[in-house]
Order: C-alpha cells, then structure tokens, then sequence
C-alpha cells in the first residue's frame, strides 16, 4: 500500500523531510471533503508516515495503528475510504525496513546499545567506589571522579598501587598525594618500593615551612633530586610524568 501521486507531496528526493507539502486545491477536492473528521485525520497521518519512505511506501496494517493510536479494526474501516488517495497493493510486499522482523531486531538492538552503556556506567561508578574507599586521603571527591571518567585507569592496578603505597614510608608519615594529585599524575604507574634497587630513596626538601623528608616518588622536587643523581633531565615541553617515567627507568637500570 502506497500514496497515490507521491511526488507531488514530496520537495527531497534522497532523504527524509520532516515536512510534507499540502497543496491549496485540496480546498477544492471533493474526495477530501467528503470524508468523515477521524478518516481525514488518518489520511494525513498516513502522508507523514508515507514521508519515511522515498517511494511513499506505508508500514504493515499494524504498525500504522500503531504509529496513529487507532485500533486496526477501526483503521481497516477508514482505509475502504481512502480509494482516491491510496495505491491498494498486496500486503506482503512491503518494504523490507517495515516488516515485524525487522522492527524487532532493530528494538533488540537498541535494548542491547541501552544495556551496554548502562553496564559501562555501572561498572565505572564501581569501580571508582572502590577506590575511593581505598585511598586513604577523602578530599576533592567530584573533582577525583571527573579525572577517573577522563583517565579511565585500570582498577586492578589502581588498587595494587595504592595498596603498596600504603605501607610506603613517605605515606605513613602522612605525606599522601591528593587523589585528585594522583589520578591526574597517574601514579598508579609508579614502581613499587622495592624494585628500585638499592639507590636511596629520600631527600631532604625545602619547603617553604622548613625541611622534612619525602621519598622521591611523591613530588617534583623529589623527582627533580632523583634526576639529578641519576644525571637524567627534564627534556624541553616534558611533563612530568614522562619525566618521571624516565628517572624510574633509569633507577631500574642502574
């Protein structure tokens, strides 16, 4: 089943308009004024639905009750009206895009999209819990989850890392990053303590307090003594943990 003369509803020939056109000389159609108000009504709903097809091709008898609200027994009724206005053709040949299987797949595939995500967003609001527990410093907590949505770190290692760091020196004299400081530093990348062979590991730092002793991994100005030690250097336009990166390399190789 198609629109008669669907051309002249038409203005885009290759895509879908949002829009069909109505001519002024339906004024004068007496086929038009013949109809009763509620056949009317589902004829030009039927020109709408006809504009998601290029060739003015309709659903299935049920999907156009469906898309108009109107019972099918009631829409077979008002469709015997409509002879002037519609291509009556064998109801199995309907476009392919149209039929129930089709339609079906096409929900099914959108459930599986909507589940997908709705997983992915799940398990991240998991897993950034988990480490939110772990850490031991609660600060800037919005902040900390806009960085772990941007960084996406794996949790395993994020929750290794943190553990380990835990029973660092630096950390149990309460020097401890801000998370915010250490999902934007990525230190769950840092080395452990121990695989760092036997160079030492703390300096004493001025700051603007006084002195008091960091291990290297925690600052830049730690990084910065344990480069020099090394005689590794920040490269010109490198962050710093590319340049942490490579004084931790260097540390491993001796």
């Amino acid at each position: 089943m198609k629109i008669k003369n669907w051309n002249k509803f038409q203005h885009f020939k290759d895509r879908k308009p949002l829009w069909i056109k109505l001519y002024r000389d339906l004024l004068n159609d007496m086929s038009w004024h013949k109809l009763d108000g509620d056949t009317s009504k589902t004829l030009i709903g039927l020109w709408l639905l006809a504009s998601e097809d290029k060739s003015g091709e309709l659903p299935p008898i049920d999907i156009i009750a469906f898309r108009l609200r109107i019972a099918e027994d009631k829409l077979e009724q008002q469709l015997t009206k409509l002879d002037d206005f519609l291509e009556q053709i064998d109801i199995n040949l309907i476009s392919p895009g149209y039929t129930p299987d089709a339609l079906e797949k096409r929900r099914d595939r959108e459930e599986t999209e909507k589940n997908t995500v709705d997983k992915k967003a799940s398990t991240h609001a998991i897993n950034f819990s988990k480490f939110w527990s772990l850490y031991p410093k609660k600060t800037g907590k919005q902040k900390c989850l806009s960085l772990w949505t941007k960084k996406k770190p794996p949790i395993e290692i994020v929750l290794k890392a943190v553990a380990w760091q835990q029973r660092s020196d630096q950390w149990k004299k309460g020097f401890i990053p801000n998370p915010s400081t250490w999902l934007n530093e990525g230190r769950w990348e840092d080395e452990p303590l121990e695989a760092t062979g036997g160079h030492k590991d703390t300096y004493s730092i001025k700051v603007p307090s006084g002195e008091k002793i960091i291990d290297w991994r925690s600052s830049e100005e730690g990084t910065s003594a344990k480069g020099k030690e090394l005689n590794i250097f920040p490269n010109p336009g490198e962050g710093f943990k590319e340049f942490r990166k490579r004084v931790l390399q260097g540390e491993l190789n001796g």
